[in-house]
């Protein structure tokens, strides 16, 4: 059974300006990216359709000029892309301020272009209706009725300066008397008019229940963030008041084990033992509930070179002998004249303890525990073996929430936390990586953790 988890950053601050608004000013310049795209596709429409027309229309355009307003709409495009790609997003206003500008030059030459191409007689007259939808996707309420209403003022205006003869006339087929008669005109204008503000309404109406529904969505997220957060708050604050009484308690049953010496009775030696057992369980479930909290504080150090093959045999090292006691070996595979990764020593070292400790605590009596590190030009690699209990393929998504243990873990051993495996796959998290796990009852399980290899001279915020 395999189960890969494609873990996701995830942090306190999951909900930064930038994307935890509907429109910000890192977002609408996102937006805006995508409508320069547009741009440049209407250039070449502009340009091709031009050549096609100047072919097949018995009516002489004006190839030139056509062709002039696409060339200012590429150059004013060019403009845009650049700006966007050298000025970084600061005030939402500033970037408000500059698409509609950017807009209002669009219509311009929109009307322009109608102006040149038969005005009121050609059927493109509605590709106002695209900057209106577009309006809709990136401003609020009136802003959306200004280019609506924009659009309306520029085109009616070139229709009224033909028809009053204060701007030329270029027929798109024909000389048509019935494009110059005041009902056509009328109508046409009413029809327009009437399109375009029907769909500036639909669309504000749209989008502003699109955004309450993202407003919603919003809040409810930052209410689990904060509820996770008091959680680890909470936690915090328990390890914090705890660990001293526990470790106190914990050094007192070591002085009465060691003053009493061989005198103690038999009864009660077995007792402060076991409290002795208990105490330190208690002081392992502590130390696990701090390094769960940690994990942000953790990632925010500063990046420093690690020697994963030193790290991994002292690891190996400290459960040696515990390993011993049950006949257990642990081989390893690392990478000869392995170079120093950079990455954040406190999480690597917790994620390699946990899921070697647990292929020794969850192995049978004489198993063998294979870790395996593989160095990638990108990624480290580590793969953590084990011929224990395994875990059943209901068990292999729950084993990583917190405080969860398999009944065959339990019955095993009565020492687990529950935090170990959540710690890893917080870290991982935390660090950009994948975790997988491959297992079935009885047969051992694998662990392999992909984490990405940070550059040398990023800082630990670039790196994660």
């Amino acid at each position: 059974m395999n189960r890969k988890l494609q873990t996701v950053t995830r942090d306190d601050s999951l909900l930064d300006e930038p994307t935890s608004h509907f429109v910000s000013a890192a977002s609408l310049r996102r937006r805006l990216e995508w409508f320069d795209k547009l741009r440049w596709g209407a250039v070449a429409g502009v340009v091709a359709a031009t050549l096609v027309a100047s072919r097949l229309l018995p009516a002489a355009l004006p190839t030139g000029e056509l062709l002039g307003v696409a060339a200012v709409l590429a150059g004013l495009n060019l403009a845009y892309t650049v700006r966007n790609r050298r000025i970084p997003p600061t005030r939402l206003k500033v970037e408000l301020l500059h698409v509609k500008l950017q807009m209002a030059a669009d219509l311009f030459l929109l009307t322009v272009m109608l102006n040149l191409s038969g005005g009121i007689e050609n059927p493109l007259l509605y590709m106002y209706l695209i900057h209106v939808v577009i309006a809709s996707l990136l401003f609020k309420g009136r802003d959306i009725f200004l280019i609506a209403w924009l659009a309306i003022f520029l085109f009616t205006a070139d229709v009224a300066g033909e028809y009053f003869g204060l701007l030329p006339h270029h027929h798109l087929l024909s000389a048509s008397p019935m494009t110059h008669e005041p009902p056509f005109i009328l109508l046409t204008l009413a029809s327009f008019w009437l399109v375009l503000l029907f769909a500036a309404y639909i669309g504000a109406s749209i989008m502003k229940h699109n955004r309450a529904i993202k407003d919603e969505l919003v809040e409810r997220q930052r209410q689990l963030i904060a509820a996770d957060k008091a959680k680890l708050d909470f936690f915090r604050f328990v390890t914090h008041e705890i660990k001293s009484p526990v470790a106190t308690a914990q050094s007192a049953v070591d002085a009465a084990l060691e003053v009493g010496g061989d005198d103690l009775p038999e009864q009660l030696r077995d007792i402060l033992q076991r409290a002795h057992g208990r105490l330190s369980h208690a002081i392992t479930m502590i130390m696990d509930l701090a390094d769960f909290t940690r994990g942000g504080d953790m990632k925010r150090e500063a990046l420093e070179p690690v020697d994963l093959n030193v790290l991994i045999a002292r690891i190996v090292d400290g459960l040696g002998d515990q390993a011993a006691r049950r006949g257990i070996s642990i081989a390893m595979d690392l990478p000869a004249d392995q170079p120093r990764v950079m990455g954040h020593p406190g999480m690597l070292e917790k994620i390699i303890r946990n899921l070697v400790s647990n292929a020794v605590r969850y192995n049978r009596d004489g198993g063998r525990v294979d870790v395996q590190l593989e160095l990638r030009p990108r990624q480290m690699v580590l793969k953590v073996s084990d011929e224990g209990i395994g875990i059943a393929p209901e068990d292999q998504e729950k084993v990583f929430d917190e405080f969860y243990r398999t009944e065959a873990a339990r019955h095993m051993s009565n020492l687990g936390t529950g935090l170990g495996l959540p710690i890893v796959k917080r870290f991982t998290e935390q660090l950009g990586g994948t975790i997988e796990l491959e297992s079935e009852p009885g047969r051992g399980a694998t662990f392999t953790v992909t984490l990405p290899r940070p550059r040398p001279a990023a800082s630990a915020g670039e790196a994660t």
